[in-house]
């Protein structure tokens, strides 16, 4: 089986999630690759930390 893609986009990171979505919006064939490897107990279960990670400034949650 032969795949072809148009682009091959390295890590779904903010720059390569929106770079994909856009040529993908303009009908072109993307392909994401990404590999992360976390050892088992190295993130956390949760994070209720909101302004920490969100952006939202009508809620006044910003990225320090």
């Amino acid at each position: 089986m032969k795949l072809q893609y148009d682009y091959v986009i390295i890590g779904s990171g903010f720059g390569g999630s929106v770079s994909a979505l856009r040529l993908a919006e303009k009908g072109y064939k993307v392909l994401v690759l990404e590999r992360e490897v976390v050892p088992r107990g190295r993130l956390p279960p949760f994070n209720w930390n909101l302004r920490k990670w969100l952006w939202m400034p009508r809620l006044r949650f910003l990225v320090l």
